[in-house]
């Protein structure tokens, strides 16, 4: 038998358009319910008592939800001594009054002026508040405060604003600090994802998307475990997409790449142990690139910027240096055709010098012919090895140790002969 009253499920469940449920499942519905709450303030009072308190907190029981793999809950009421209970709230967003009960002034009028209007008007927000012109209406409904749509909308009005960076780098300050924008991450997430798949040949606006992101991720007070499927696809499609950009501007499209590899690394770096398969799929995709001879070398440059943030050193090392030898016949043919392919080249042939760089984190002391300094004598190996222009290129960079890690590097990953 359960604690929580029938009546109030079922007046719940009408409230999001379930008209009828009966007492079998009002039932175990409570029982769930009952058993649920039970665990989380079992899992609460623990933590209470680790923490050698003999009162429990809502942090308590926001840590609980947490190690429960619960969605923790964000915003709720402290109590003052006096008993009274105190919600905070904004007073004004932009020197703008948001029209809610906290604040005195309110009227029909306003709550529709607070919605978007127009041709550019944001679908989600106006899908929200049930303005959407839809005859049926939804069984469930995310509702924001007439605060949380109007600092949407100026977050999103700044991030995409060329003409005001101060008021940009705001925006970007306030999504990376504060705590409140919680309920706003879906939001975030389906902007992103719809400006980069509409925007692919604006640079300005991509390299925004990924800024948001960015912010998103150094915002601890978020929890972004289950969004993580939705942030992967803008980003890879900075990363990897073959056409970024417009045409006539061919080197512009270089550095976007380069800020969607790191952001790729530090999610998989952030969310790599809570989804085991998250790296290997990130992976595998910039892998599937690298080896594709009919992609262009822009989406190979991006490829290798991504298998060397997502798989650090090892990654550099089974992945890419055995591949090395048959791909720098296609680097030598882009380096031959001219403009814009020679310079794509270049962009990649900098991308592989500075995976392989990695590599000399591991080495030890010079020993044998590397100790010398004389990198030329081996040359001839490295030709065997990596064809003659990734060799070249080793060469001038007149490293021995680079050479040394190189070569014990294809030792290692079965390579040589």
């Amino acid at each position: 038998m359960s604690i929580w009253n029938p009546e109030n499920i079922r007046d719940i469940a009408e409230s999001v358009g379930i008209a009828a449920l009966n007492d079998d499942v009002l039932g175990a519905i409570g029982s769930e319910v009952h058993y649920r709450l039970g665990q989380v303030l079992e899992e609460a009072l623990r933590l209470m008592r680790h923490s050698k308190r003999t009162v429990l907190s809502t942090k308590d029981v926001a840590l609980a939800l947490r190690v429960l793999d619960v969605e923790p809950l964000y915003g709720f009421p402290m109590r003052s001594r006096s008993g009274l209970i105190t919600v905070a709230h904004w007073l004004a967003v932009e020197g703008v009054q948001p029209s809610i009960p906290q604040n005195p002034t309110t009227s029909d009028t306003r709550n529709q002026d607070l919605l978007p209007k127009g041709a550019g008007a944001n679908p989600n927000l106006a899908a929200i508040n049930g303005s959407d012109g839809a005859g049926s209406k939804p069984l469930v409904k995310h509702v924001l405060s007439k605060e949380q749509q109007l600092y949407f909308e100026n977050i999103c009005a700044a991030i995409i604003s060329e003409l005001d960076d101060a008021k940009r780098l705001g925006a970007f300050a306030s999504v990376r600090g504060d705590p409140g924008v919680h309920q706003l991450t879906p939001y975030f997430v389906n902007y992103a994802t719809e400006k980069v798949t509409h925007n692919l040949r604006n640079l300005f606006i991509l390299r925004q998307m990924l800024e948001l992101i960015s912010a998103m991720l150094n915002n601890e007070s978020l929890f972004l475990d289950p969004y993580v499927t939705s942030l992967v696809p803008p980003v890879l499609t900075c990363l990897i997409s073959p056409h970024l950009g417009n045409p006539g501007n061919s080197l512009d499209h270089f550095p976007l790449r380069a800020l969607a590899a790191s952001i790729v690394g530090r999610i998989a770096k952030k969310f790599g142990k809570s989804s085991y398969s998250l790296r290997p799929r990130l992976a595998r995709t910039c892998l599937k690139q690298f080896l594709d001879p009919k992609k262009p070398l822009e989406v190979h440059y991006g490829a290798l910027l991504g298998l060397k943030a997502v798989g650090n050193r090892e990654g550099v090392r089974q992945l890419i240096l055995p591949n090395l030898k048959e791909y720098s016949i296609l680097l030598q043919e882009g380096l031959d055709g001219g403009a814009p392919g020679s310079n794509a080249a270049e962009y990649v042939i900098g991308a592989i010098m500075g995976g392989l760089q990695e590599l000399k984190d591991e080495v030890g002391p010079l020993v044998n012919g590397y100790a010398s300094g004389n990198v030329e004598a081996q040359r001839n190996e490295l030709d065997k090895e990596l064809g003659p222009l990734i060799a070249d290129r080793i060469i001038r960079e007149g490293d021995p140790k680079l050479v040394q890690a190189v070569l014990e590097s294809l030792k290692q990953s079965g390579n040589r002969s």
